[in-house]
């Protein structure tokens, strides 16, 4: 199979557009096609300071390599930040997941930062999975998300960028339509503006961007990254989760673009209408303990009150 640009031998193949690519060719249109979306969204708009969220996988290694292209041509500067989950389960997951972004972060020259949860909170994730009654990927995410902003903000970014591929959105999307819960599918947004009295938003940059696209860019250029997954995702992930992520693969292939459509359409047309219809400006609480929203009538948030479990610790109330 040869490139359609030119009498090179074609390394991918990409049937929703019709062609099929060197290389050199693959690696200008994979980079044009982030920008090109990067700029349709507006995603940047206001941003100086990015921090990249960089988990040492192939998706956000290969995000902070684009950020940083993306950031030398544009004026914006970029940071790292890793969180260590302590995720272990004899596998040394987390430390792994460290190393990698570590090596990425050194590749390219940015300042970074890695956040030992155990050092900072006095809890691993692994401790969680018998203290807490929520799912564990349930806990990791709040974790992720409270670790990732109160850092940010400590090094003064305005914007937050994460790694969700076009194969996450899409599934989460459809686990939306399939549980019925109108108002995640509502939040499910690629930028997120600031919480109500805080400056950083949060964005999906790689939202519309294939799985397979992700992992052929960082192979073909070479870049560091772990390729384990997260031995929790086999206890936890389920069948229900397992089956509609690869049944949406089955129909990507007999239908090409199929994913594509699904995750545009809704991020440009049903999710504005969902947001509209099911989220209302709500009045919101404080923590008493750090001081961050919570819903109106709760003392502490979602994190203090996983904290408090797990570390029985006494905190000074604000």
């Amino acid at each position: 199979m040869k490139c359609s640009k030119c009498e090179n031998k074609a390394i991918i193949k990409i049937p929703y557009a019709n062609i099929a690519l060197c290389k050199d060719h693959f690696i200008e249109w994979f980079e044009r096609r982030f920008e090109r979306i990067v700029d349709k969204y507006k995603m940047f708009e206001g941003s100086k300071r990015i921090a990249v969220a960089v988990s040492g996988g192939k998706d956000s290694t290969t995000l902070l390599h684009l950020m940083k292209k993306l950031g030398d041509n544009r004026g914006l500067e970029i940071i790292g930040i890793n969180i260590d989950l302590g995720i272990d389960m004899g596998k040394a997951y987390s430390s792994k997941s460290t190393e990698y972004a570590v090596k990425n972060f050194e590749i390219l020259g940015v300042k970074y930062r890695v956040v030992k949860i155990k050092e900072r909170y006095g809890f691993t994730i692994d401790e969680t999975k018998h203290k807490i009654r929520r799912p564990i990927c349930s806990t990791c995410g709040l974790v992720k998300r409270y670790t990732l902003t109160e850092i940010a903000e400590e090094e003064n970014a305005d914007t937050i960028v994460t790694g969700h591929n076009l194969n996450d959105m899409a599934q989460f999307i459809m686990s939306g339509y399939f549980s019925g819960d109108v108002q995640d599918l509502a939040r499910l947004d690629v930028i997120t503006p600031p919480e109500k009295g805080y400056k950083v938003k949060k964005v999906k940059p790689l939202f519309l961007m294939y799985e397979k696209e992700i992992l052929t860019y960082a192979i073909v250029k070479g870049i560091p990254f772990l390729y384990d997954s997260c031995p929790h995702t086999f206890r936890v992930g389920g069948v229900t989760q397992d089956t509609i992520r690869r049944k949406l693969e089955e129909m990507e292939e007999a239908i090409p673009g199929y994913m594509l459509m699904l995750v545009e359409n809704f991020i440009n047309k049903i999710q504005p209408a969902l947001k509209e219809k099911y989220i209302k400006e709500e009045e919101l609480g404080k923590c008493k303990i750090c001081g961050r929203p919570t819903t109106k009538g709760r003392e502490i948030c979602s994190f203090c009150a996983v904290r408090l479990k797990m570390t029985g610790e006494k905190v000074n109330v604000r």
